[in-house]
């Protein structure tokens, strides 16, 4: 009895739903597949421009683990490998954007990483190792860590260790650096922190909270946060006047969490308050002023997927939203949506040392 009780701990902090989805196909990931991702294994963003992006790659791979699409997973991978990463991911981390150039020709058009792609792509790797026996993908994972450790991470003087968006561009001068919350899933960092314990990854994760700690404002984290050497984190006024696009996604990693996470307590105070994510505010803006609250716009259809997961978390309220979305909803939209539904299908989960649990291994239990 005693071996099953953290599994039953676990159910316990997952949202309820009717159907058993463990051996359930997933619609949502074989129309994303359909409609976004290539044979070769590129994801494409159809509403710009036709690009690739490593984090659209390293998302699909996310995708396709859950869903136990090994198939697909290896040509996503093989793909960015050969096209983002010189063809050989052990040395280099992925170029960030690929796509028709004005010369015409199909390349790698920005070399500079991604930081949270290049987190969800190691991801992804360390559980494939697991799911599929495979070795080779640790092997990958292992020098993918190693290289954003050395590349992505940098010391902030009177803080410590933390994760830059990419691996160069974001120091802005000797003194400031500019960061994204939603580029460090907290869950992610946990993991690492585990799986190379003399790495820094529990500094970066107390530091990610400390940013958001300091620079939301009544619940609302801003898109954007610098820091500087005399004044430590705050609010961008450049990038980081408002939480939308990227921010909407901290609401999500946070839900996500394992709520025996001392870091989800921590948190709780700081994001939640926002009064258009309660649940008799139906109409999501697009944008909220971090600093006034002023609601701007109306949001993507993605949105309301992407908060199901944190007003489920924070009110047991289940969202009405649409399980698959049509063709022309657009890469993100959908991918907020696999993530929101995803979760609150029970599809998949997040333990409290971050590693993932998905349908089919609960299933197996």
């Amino acid at each position: 009895m005693k071996s099953w009780f953290p599994f039953i701990l676990l159910l316990m902090c997952l949202p309820v739903h009717a159907a058993d989805t463990c051996t359930a196909k997933w619609p949502e990931w074989e129309h994303f597949a359909r409609v976004h991702i290539q044979d070769d294994g590129r994801v494409i963003d159809i509403s710009a421009d036709g690009i690739s992006t490593s984090e659209g790659q390293s998302y699909a791979m996310f995708f396709s683990l859950v869903a136990n699409d090994r198939q697909r997973f290896d040509h996503i991978l093989k793909w960015t490998n050969d096209n983002l990463a010189h063809g050989d991911l052990t040395l280099y981390l992925p170029g960030w954007k690929w796509g028709r150039a004005e010369d015409g020709n199909w390349k790698l058009l920005d070399m500079n990483s991604a930081g949270d792609a290049d987190l969800w792509m190691a991801y992804a790797l360390f559980h494939a190792a697991e799911r599929w026996k495979d070795k080779h993908y640790r092997i990958l994972a292992l020098a993918m860590l190693n290289n954003i450790a050395h590349r992505e991470v940098v010391d902030l003087p009177g803080t410590g260790r933390m994760l830059l968006p990419a691996s160069y561009g974001f120091a802005l001068d000797a003194g400031t650096w500019r960061l994204n919350p939603s580029y460090m899933p907290l869950q992610l960092l946990r993991y690492f922190s585990k799986v190379d314990s003399k790495g820094s990854w529990n500094e970066i994760s107390l530091n990610t909270v400390r940013m958001m700690v300091t620079t939301s404002s009544g619940g609302r984290v801003p898109d954007w946060v610098l820091y500087g050497v005399d004044k430590g984190f705050y609010l961008d006024s450049e990038k980081g006047q408002y939480t939308s696009y990227d921010a909407i996604r901290v609401y999500l990693w946070w839900a996500m969490l394992d709520q025996r996470d001392e870091l989800f307590a921590e948190l709780k105070p700081y994001l939640q308050g926002v009064a258009q994510f309660e649940i008799d505010n139906p109409a999501l803006p697009e944008r909220i002023n971090v600093r006034t609250g002023e609601a701007e716009g109306s949001a993507p259809i993605g949105f309301a997927a992407a908060i199901a997961p944190y007003r489920w978390v924070s009110h047991q309220y289940r969202e009405q939203i649409e399980p698959t979305l049509d063709d022309g909803a657009g890469y993100y939209n959908h991918v907020l949506n696999m993530f929101g539904n995803g979760w609150m299908e029970r599809r998949f989960a997040f333990k409290r040392d971050g590693s993932l649990v998905t349908g089919l291994e609960k299933c197996s239990r």
